[in-house]
């Protein structure tokens, strides 16, 4: 209870953008994030972390960023007169990019990124 009460809130704020950072710092957050879990569970420092998220039934920091992203695009398709308007645009499926009748016409359209910053956050 402790750790979902006091340390997942905090991940799980703004997952998005702080996970499209260095990878030393999303490291640093990462070992953080494994000790806590290790101190709750009175673990030793050999227990691998696969455990540890296991037991605790959550996602380690990069697959809970992109269980996020995921939320959201289903949220987009599926919900999205619940969200507010200036989600609209952000993905767009590949029948509205060109006329083709292809298999794979209803699946989403990926962009490609012209900065760097954009390249960087793409690989995810």
């Amino acid at each position: 209870m402790l750790y979902f009460s006091f340390i997942y809130p905090h991940l799980l704020y703004g997952v998005e953008v702080y996970t499209n950072t260095s990878k030393s710092s999303l490291k640093r957050l990462m070992l953080l994030n494994n000790k806590i879990l290790r101190v709750l569970q009175m673990q030793p420092r050999d227990v691998r972390t696969v455990q540890l998220y296991k037991k605790y039934n959550t996602l380690p920091i990069p697959e809970l960023h992109n269980y996020q992203i995921l939320l959201l695009v289903h949220k987009l398709l599926y919900h999205s007169n619940k969200l507010p308007a200036a989600f609209d645009s952000y993905f767009v499926t590949i029948s509205a990019v060109h006329i083709y009748s292809t298999r794979s016409s209803s699946d989403l359209h990926l962009l490609s990124p012209q900065t760097a910053v954009g390249k960087k956050i793409n690989k995810i």
